[in-house]
């Protein structure tokens, strides 16, 4: 299925800027102590960064600027990755790098292609910035496995600027085949795609990651998920110089801080790649164990690729509320991604848990 979409309204726009995060404010208006939630609607690592990420960003100099060009976080990517550094872009979290990709690559009178329902950011960058957006969205009937003849289709007729591919997808945890996204790619050169590969490496699909796109793709990747760095916003793009180029004059200088570039040097040495090899293991394990109780409670879901998935529910933000309020339990209420008879869920340990509280919501007389 196709949607274009014009300027959104108010309650759209609201929508496209919003996030799994609530605040404490919220929670307490819902008479919930913060204190006493497991939020399960944020898939940052649970299992905290590797001590030496931690050490270096705590021995990081901020007494002076930041190094603008990012040189050393580069090369020790770049090296990580087998790439050279200028092939390596620094950015204050996935979504400044995704606005300023859109800022930089969907000109005046063309559009963006979406390939949902997803991530919300290309969206509201490209509508913040008056282009027009298309969307194909996968189908709930096909458990939102990506629909690529949809999207082949989608390409030829609308001729897009900028395709935005989340890999693998929030919320649905679905995505190609590597040898369809590569070949998705290679077959539209005169089109960027924009891939989002921000849970690539907390996925089964984790090998990609070492794997090149066609030069036409500009990749990125977040390093707060995985190594539980939301608070310093770090994340980096991996594409062709000259596109990083581009995409680069659209940031505001000293947008990474030294902190984050501590840390983002820091998640390339062994001990924090090792750490990162085991919270994988041990998050992928818990996954794989919610979706075998989801099924045994006879709770309808999605199967996923990486740490989190989809619930099928009668309503979502009452679900939601509902899950928070009794059992002390947040979770992602997907009405913002279009699909408000599905929450977002990641796994934890304590999956038996939460799927007996849901289970209870679900299954409890309604209230009168």
């Amino acid at each position: 299925m196709t949607r274009r979409e014009g300027p959104p309204d108010e309650a759209a726009r609201d929508l496209l800027r919003h996030h799994g995060d609530t605040t404490p404010r919220a929670l307490r208006a819902l008479g919930v102590d913060p204190s006493q939630v497991l939020d399960l609607g944020v898939n940052i690592s649970p299992f905290g960064p590797s001590p030496g990420v931690l050490a270096a960003v705590r021995a990081a100099d901020v007494r002076a600027y930041p190094d603008r060009g990012a040189t050393q976080a580069r090369e020790a990517l770049g090296a990580s990755l087998g790439r050279p550094a200028d092939e390596v872009l620094l950015g204050n979290g996935a979504a400044e790098l995704i606005w300023s990709a859109v800022r930089a690559l969907v000109p005046d009178g063309a559009c963006l292609l979406v390939l949902g329902p997803t991530f919300s950011e290309a969206h509201a960058a490209a509508h913040a910035c008056g282009r027009r957006v298309v969307e194909v969205r996968a189908r709930e009937e096909d458990l939102f496995e990506p629909p690529l003849d949809a999207w082949v289709t989608a390409l030829a007729r609308e001729r897009p600027a900028l395709v935005y591919v989340c890999h693998p997808n929030n919320p649905t945890g679905r995505a190609l085949d590597f040898l369809s996204l590569t070949g998705l790619v290679a077959d539209h050169p005169g089109t960027t795609f924009l891939v989002d590969q921000a849970f690539l490496s907390l996925s089964e699909r984790h090998a990609e990651s070492a794997h090149r796109l066609p030069p036409n793709a500009l990749v990125v990747r977040s390093l707060t998920k995985d190594h539980a760095l939301a608070g310093l916003r770090v994340a980096y793009a991996l594409g062709a110089p000259a596109l990083l180029a581009r995409v680069a004059a659209q940031s505001a200088p000293w947008s990474v801080s030294s902190l984050a570039l501590a840390a983002a040097i820091a998640t390339t040495a062994p001990e924090a790649e090792a750490h990162l090899t085991i919270v994988r293991e041990r998050w992928l394990a818990q996954r794989r164990e919610l979706e075998g109780l989801l099924t045994q409670a006879g709770l309808a879901h999605v199967p996923s690729l990486t740490v989190f998935g989809l619930v099928r529910v009668p309503h979502a933000d009452d679900v939601r509320t509902q899950l928070v309020q009794r059992h002390g339990f947040l979770v992602r209420s997907c009405t913002s991604f279009g699909l408000p008879g599905y929450i977002r869920v990641r796994a934890s340990d304590q999956n038996a848990r939460f799927v007996a509280a849901l289970t209870r919501v679900l299954t409890a007389p309604p209230s009168r």
